[in-house]
């Protein structure tokens, strides 16, 4: 009879100990996500602050003013449009002719630059190397780098 009175009173102690932590765990987490909604709002607060400055700084007339201001900007005129050929040597005194155009044939129909764009790639042979990469392309499909695989090399002497 005593031993189930004292189990009752252990009991109740436990479950009256756990309820007091559990509560005042509650509230420290109530007072955290305030903390946080407090935070939140202040935070959205600075983003409208910051996109008026933004819209500010990038009115149009603003930047118009400014880039005539400091640094001597203005409409784009007849005059400022020019050739190439028209521009100014600066490579010394001695200014090459004009070179005419060139023909030129896209990359891809002049097979050495083809060639070089595209470097050849060693097959594996022998039976280690293209074991270990078509373990690699089943471990590691992503990484393996080639879609297709050599055949594996027979033992056998050919016929």
């Amino acid at each position: 009879m005593r031993a189930s009175w004292f189990l009752w009173g252990a009991l109740a102690i436990g479950v009256g100990v756990s309820l007091f932590l559990l509560k005042y765990e509650v509230q420290a987490l109530e007072n955290e996500l305030i903390a946080r909604q407090e935070q939140v709002i202040r935070d959205r607060s600075a983003i409208r602050v910051l996109e008026a400055e933004w819209t500010y700084l990038n009115d149009p007339e603003r930047l118009r003013r400014l880039s005539a201001e400091h640094l001597g900007f203005g409409p784009a005129t007849t005059q400022n449009v020019a050739d190439i050929a028209a521009l100014p040597y600066r490579g010394g005194v001695d200014a090459p002719a004009p070179v005419s155009q060139p023909n030129v044939v896209p990359p891809r129909a002049r097979p050495e630059v083809e060639a070089q764009a595209r470097p050849e790639i060693a097959e594996p042979t022998g039976f280690g190397p293209v074991l270990f990469a078509r373990l690699q392309h089943l471990l590691f499909p992503a990484s393996a780098g080639a879609a297709t695989l050599p055949p594996l090399p027979s033992k056998r002497a050919p016929r």
